[in-house]
Parts: structure tokens; sequence; C-alpha cells
């Protein structure tokens, strides 16, 4: 299903921080966030989704059963919640979304957002399937967020931290990663990605305070990964550094290779078969994003023109991000996103372009955009600013 009929899908990216609702709806449920299976728990800006693929992957080659918890969904809400591998089914997540709905409007009614509820439902399914692991990915922050509600966990892992989300999670590095390391739990192993010192700081005493024990990744150079880019080994060497901290499941080198090697992680520079161009997907939107895709242009262009068809939702700084990729991008073809309030226009993303010297011109869609790719040799072109522009070109 694209978005499912609860908690009401009309403002569901509405944020109300607080951990209050969700315990009490699980409460009504029968608490079925105690009865999940050993879970690893990842929080950060960037390299959640991809770190969390490396470690299904790796765990799914050793034999393991595994749920995940993703967000957002690119094109069908049942993404988010795949159970013992596969994505959920419309009927059971029904099932579960009506269970949850009557449970949150009994009296007193409890309000929960959008996230809230789906986390709370996905919590549920997770409860009355078997799996031998749980992998959840946090949605915003960490120690706020609907996920964070489980008394203990095998390890936490700490993605790299950027800004974004800054009007919820503060306007510092600092002040975010103190929201991001609130998933650390008492004596609970913590692996950590790569880090700016700031929020490493940050990280670092937090898990003293709860004597957590850090392992660091370890940057990888000998394994072959399907997900492009040099970040890429970052996230896979967070994710193998995770594996050997758990203690729970024992897995092999060679597992470890293997699953590595099986990876799948949509739209993060995902190569698209197209019969004119070299297309690529990507649904980077803040800072950090922005330089790994302008490394990623200035590696592969080898001489080509290169153009990037581009959107971004209004809440993004998207004049920050124009400017780190502006020297790799030839021309801009903007595009409003369909059917997303959110957006920023077409013709508002062409007067930032301008402002800092790239080259634009407006598209209708995605097909009108490619028609206005013009080059006599062959291009280089890349999709990106909204993982919501990915999905709707996914979903095309």
């Amino acid at each position: 299903m694209n978005l499912p009929f609860w908690p009401s899908p009309l403002g569901f990216r509405d944020i109300k921080l607080g951990l209050s609702r969700v315990y009490e709806l699980l409460e009504r449920l029968g608490n079925p966030h105690l009865k999940l299976p050993p879970t690893i728990h990842i929080a950060g800006t960037n390299g959640k989704g991809s770190t969390l693929a490396f470690l299904r992957a790796i765990f799914a080659e050793s034999g393991l059963c595994v749920h995940c918890y993703t967000s957002p969904h690119l094109v069908r809400f049942n993404e988010r919640i795949e159970l013992a591998g596969r994505e959920i089914l419309d009927d059971f997540l029904n099932e579960i979304l009506t269970e949850c709905k009557a449970a949150a409007e009994k009296s007193p009614a409890i309000p929960v957002t959008f996230f809230e509820g789906t986390t709370v439902a996905a919590l549920l399914a997770f409860s009355r399937v078997p799996a031998d692991l749980l992998l959840l990915e946090t949605g915003l922050g960490g120690r706020l967020d609907a996920t964070n509600v489980l008394p203990e966990v095998l390890c936490c892992v700490i993605t790299p931290i950027s800004f974004d989300h800054e009007e919820f999670l503060g306007n510092t590095l600092a002040k975010i990663a103190a929201e991001k390391v609130g998933i650390i739990k008492q004596n609970c192993p913590v692996v950590v990605g790569k880090q700016e010192e700031e929020a490493l700081q940050i990280i670092q005493n937090k898990a003293a305070e709860s004597h957590a024990p850090i392992t660091y990744h370890l940057p990888l150079t000998t394994y072959h990964l399907p997900l492009l880019g040099k970040h890429q080994q970052d996230n896979a060497s967070t994710a193998v550094a995770a594996v050997k901290a758990q203690k729970r499941f024992l897995v092999t080198n060679e597992q470890i290779e293997r699953g590595l090697k099986k990876a799948h992680w949509p739209a993060r520079l995902q190569k698209i078969p197209h019969d004119k161009f070299e297309l690529y997907l990507d649904g980077s939107h803040n800072l950090q994003g922005a330089m790994i895709v302008a490394d990623f242009l200035r590696e592969q262009k080898n001489g080509r023109k290169v153009f990037v068809i581009f959107s971004m939702l209004k809440d993004k700084n998207c004049e920050g991000f124009l400017r780190i990729i502006s020297s790799e991008v030839d021309e801009l073809i903007t595009l409003t996103i369909p059917d997303e309030p959110k957006s920023r226009t077409a013709f508002e993303i062409k007067q930032i372009a301008e402002r800092i010297g790239i080259k634009s011109q407006i598209a209708e869609n995605f097909l009108d955009a490619f028609e206005k790719i013009k080059s006599d040799e062959p291009a280089l072109v890349l999709i990106c600013g909204s993982l919501y522009l990915a999905g709707r070109f996914l979903g095309a």
C-alpha cells in the first residue's frame, strides 16, 4: 500500500517528539516491545539505511531470520516493515493497524502521530512473527524517537551525525548528537561510525556515563561492495564492527564477506539502466549527503557532461546543497516533486541555482527532464535532492 489508513495519512510527516504516547499505546496492546527478538538499534543522520542493509545481508548470509524496520519508504509503505526477510503483506498490516487504532481510540484517546502509530504497529507485528534478530532504525533523533522504547538491545549503532531536522534536534552538531546518543543503554555495546570531532566527543561522553563499551568502525578496503560511493566503505565497516560487537550470534568472516556482496539499498547512488545516459539515483538531501554526491560526480564524470535532475523539500538547505555540488554540475534540471505539498517549486530551485552560478532549466516531469538533456557526447545524469523525488521516480 502507498500509505496506511491509520493514523491519518494527512500530515503524516507531522512530528511531535516524545515517548509518553508511545508507551501508553504499547501498554494497551500488551507491551509488544518487551516480546521482540534480540535487537540492534541504529541512529545517526546519514548511512542508517545502508548500514542496516549491510547488517541484514550479513546476518541473512549467516542463516539468521531477520526483521527490519526502516523509514521513510520510497514507493510503498510496506517497505518499512520487513518480517523474516519479506515486506509485510497488506492483509496483515491492515489487521495490525486495526488493532492499534482500536487501542488508541479507547477513551481516553491517545493522539499518536503517524510515525508513532505505525512504529507501534511495526513492533506489534515483530512480536507476533518469529525471527532471530530485529534491525531497528530510528526515525528522527534518538532520545525521544518512537523506536527508543526497548529496555535493552544487543548493541547500539551511531552512524555519521550531520545537520538535518535542526528545528527539532538543535542547531549545533553537539545538540543533534546529544539527541542521537539517547539510544545508548547502560552496559550496552556502542558501535560508532565516522564522525566529526564535536559529535564524537558527545558519543564518548554518553558511552562513558552509561558504562557502554565503544567499538569504532575500521575502514574496509578489501571487500567488494555493490553499493557505490566511498562512503559505503565506512558504512560497511560500521556494520562489520556491529556484527562483531554483538555477542549473541556467531558470524564468520566468510559469511561477512559474502553478505556484503549481496547488500541492496535502493536510491543510494543506485545505477539505473537507461538507453541514452549513464543514470544514477540518490536520495541525499543534507549537506553531508551533498559532499558525498560531489565526490561521486567528481570521480565518475571522466570528462563527460554532468546533468543533475533535482528537487528538494522546503525544510532542507537547498542553497547549501547546491553550493557544495555546483563545481561538478554542468546543468541542473529542476522539478517540483509530484503530489508533494512540502516540495520547493521548480522555479524557486532554478532561482537559487542561478544565483550561485549553476546553469539551470525547469522540467515538468521526469520524461520532460530527460528530453531536455542535450549532449553530443555520452552524459552522466544524476537524479537527487530528496528521497521523495527518488520514490516518485522508482514508482513511475
